[in-house]
């Protein structure tokens, strides 16, 4: 008899978590950077560096490829798709991570993934700091 996870169980909730987890972080970045594009777009200083700041903590890996300096569109592609992907690989981690316990649910991924987000954001901040310290 062939093991079939039951719609709404334990098994195929855990299952939906660990292939959906990146793909939530990914989506939740690409919103976080999506406003803050859009910030740009307005008018403004307090717009423009708001909108700065969530696109930095959307793509932390921008400061890495010099984003505030040089503006090419294949470094500004390179550094949002590899901020992208990181993003997706601790969603990924964070959901493994969550579904390690008998039963787990998206607040045990959330758990285990704010601190990740809230280091890769502090981190893009603390690069972006060194940066334009060092340049000044």
């Amino acid at each position: 008899m062939a093991h079939v996870a039951i719609p709404g169980g334990v098994i195929a909730y855990r299952t939906e978590l660990r292939r959906k987890g990146g793909i939530y972080a990914l989506g939740g970045a690409a919103m976080v950077a999506a406003v803050g594009g859009l910030l740009l777009l307005l008018p403004g200083r307090i717009a423009g560096v708001a909108g700065f700041a969530l696109i930095i903590a959307a793509c932390p890996l921008l400061v890495a490829f010099g984003i505030p300096i040089t503006t090419g569109v294949s470094t500004i592609a390179i550094g949002v798709a590899l901020s992208l992907a990181l993003w997706c690989g601790l969603g990924q981690w964070a959901a493994h991570r969550a579904t390690k316990r008998p039963i787990a649910d998206w607040r045990d991924w959330w758990s285990v993934m704010w601190p990740l987000a809230l280091a890769m954001s502090v981190g893009g901040f603390a690069g972006f700091a060194m940066f334009a310290l060092s340049v000044l």
